[in-house]
C-alpha cells in the first residue's frame, strides 16, 4: 500500500512539474519585439536602461517574461494617469 501511495505522488509531482514549465518563463529578442512591438533598437533601450530584465545564455539574450508583464503594467498605469484615469490592466469588468 505505501510503494502504491508514493507511486502516486511521485505521478502527481511529475504531473505538477510538467504544468508548471508549460507556460515560458523566458523569451528571445524577437519573440519579445513581436509580444510588445516595438524595434530591435527599442527592445536594446529597454533592456539598458532597466526596463526589462535580460541574461545571456552563452551568446543567445533572454527577457523575462514577468519583465515584459511588467513593463506593460507599468506603460498602462502611466497612459492612465495621463488619462486620468484608473488603471484597469487584467481587469475584465472595467470593459464593462
Amino acid at each position: 500500500m505505501l510503494r502504491n501511495i508514493r507511486g502516486q505522488q511521485d505521478a502527481y509531482m511529475s504531473r505538477a512539474a510538467s504544468i508548471a514549465f508549460e507556460a515560458p518563463l523566458v523569451a528571445s529578442p524577437n519573440q519579445t519585439m513581436r509580444a510588445i512591438q516595438v524595434s530591435r533598437k527599442k527592445l536594446y533601450e529597454l533592456i539598458n536602461t532597466g526596463e526589462l530584465e535580460s541574461y545571456t545564455e552563452g551568446k543567445s539574450r533572454r527577457i523575462t517574461v514577468k519583465s515584459i508583464n511588467d513593463y506593460i503594467e507599468r506603460r498602462l498605469a502611466a497612459e492612465a494617469v495621463r488619462r486620468g484615469r484608473v488603471a484597469s490592466y487584467g481587469d475584465d469588468q472595467s470593459r464593462l
